[in-house]
């Protein structure tokens, strides 16, 4: 019999925590949840001193509302937002005394994502760590593919098991629309906005079988060998003048969300501090005038400081693009709704690209390490309290700005 074995993108096998030299921490900022064995195992052992820590840094929940897989959650410091196991050099007290096989199953696995497919292991990683962003984001090369050992302890968390196997369902050709969907984000004929609207074209009309429950094999692999003849030889879709561009409309809504989200920023200060660097940005306009004055302001301030660092550095954005797809296996999704999941991944990039346009006019220009911190700490905001990509999806869908149109505006500058 086969070892078993983990698909894991290339960037994984180079991964390793490097500690108290990060820049940031992933014990800071968010709730750990602690399941009854581990809060049990922890109260449970004999060094005295330690255990009435463990003790005292542990608030288990009122027990209507307790599970065994969320007995408890670590207390967190309220001005700083820190695990209250987290010491001076930034490492876990439970980690450094007791070893990996105490830790909360969150905290033994991240920044790890562990899905099982058809009885296959996935592993990726969120971008909210930072060694994680910096590996998967800044390698030029297309993101790979490959094998590696699985993640097997007890302690491990799985995030979902998955079966493609359904009776008429989409899910019957989850990798040819998985592989279909990566190979257009690494076609590198098109920019990386042309990209991403073709995607969208893809994700758009393959939403309209399952909504009319045409998804059979002939179906779907029709519209996948459709959309590879439309890349290869329709001049229309080829161009990118093809698509519409309103620097306004893009302005406008993508500032709005941020100014709206304010409040959700929480504990991350790293985060916060972009979006302050953003705002500085745009307030070297000093005589606004009118808003087109600003919006103009906003576009040259791409055209002269943002754009020049990307057209070199493209990968990053395909690469991060390649990973969301991958660690959300995409195109799984809640209530057959694979668009949403598209616009939810056009929402992150053209968010990001705001900031970064605002961060790249106030520095006159951008670096490899801001374009990591703002995607590092976006993710940890965005990513890890549900209720910021919550708020911007449904302000989306209420001012009717998630179709495909809209979205395109949104993408192109």
């Amino acid at each position: 019999m086969n070892a078993p074995k983990a698909l894991v993108p290339t960037y994984m096998l180079d991964f390793k925590c490097i500690g108290s030299e990060c820049e940031d921490s992933c014990c800071i900022g968010w709730k750990v949840r602690i399941d009854k064995k581990t809060y049990n195992n922890l109260t449970s052992i004999p060094q005295k001193a330690l255990r009435e820590k463990l003790k005292n840094g542990m608030e288990r929940l009122e027990p209507s509302n307790r599970t065994n897989e969320h007995f408890a959650q670590m207390e967190m410091d309220r001005r700083t937002g820190c695990c209250s196991m987290l010491d001076e050099q930034k490492l876990c007290t439970i980690q450094r005394s007791l070893g990996e096989r105490y830790l909360a199953p969150i905290c033994a696995t991240y920044p790890r994502n562990i899905f099982w497919v058809n009885n296959e292991q996935e592993i990726s990683a969120v971008m909210s760590c930072p060694e994680v962003a910096r590996l998967a984001l800044l390698n030029p090369e297309k993101m790979e593919f490959t094998y590696t050992e699985p993640m097997v302890q007890a302690n491990a968390q799985i995030k979902e098991r998955v079966t493609t196997q359904y009776n008429s369902s989409f899910m019957n050709f989850f990798w040819e629309i998985r592989i279909f969907a990566i190979e257009i984000i690494q076609n590198r004929q098109f920019s990386f906005s042309h990209r991403l609207i073709l995607l969208g074209l893809f994700c758009e009309q393959l939403q309209q079988l399952i909504n009319q429950n045409l998804e059979d094999e002939t179906n779907v692999k029709g519209l996948i060998e459709k959309f590879k003849v439309i890349m290869d030889d329709d001049e229309v879709l080829q161009d990118y003048d093809t698509f519409p561009a309103d620097h306004e409309f893009q302005f406008i809504t993508l500032n709005n969300i941020i100014s709206k989200n304010l409040g959700n920023i929480g504990s991350d200060s790293r985060f916060a501090s972009c979006v302050q660097d953003y705002l500085e940005g745009l307030n070297e306009q000093k005589e606004l005038g009118k808003l087109v004055d600003l919006v103009s302001f906003y576009q040259n301030g791409y055209l002269d400081y943002y754009k020049p660092f990307m057209d070199d550095h493209e990968f990053i954005f395909e690469n991060y693009a390649v990973n969301y797809i991958y660690s959300h296996l995409f195109p799984k999704s809640e209530k057959r709704n694979v668009y949403r999941i598209y616009t939810i991944l056009v929402s992150h990039y053209t968010l990001l690209k705001l900031l970064l346009i605002g961060i790249s006019i106030k520095n006159k220009g951008l670096t490899k390490d801001e374009v990591v911190k703002v995607v590092q700490s976006f993710t940890k905001t965005a990513e890890h309290t549900n209720v910021y990509v919550k708020n911007i999806i449904e302000f989306l869908e209420n001012e009717k700005y998630e179709a495909m149109g809209y979205l395109c505006l949104l993408i192109k500058n």
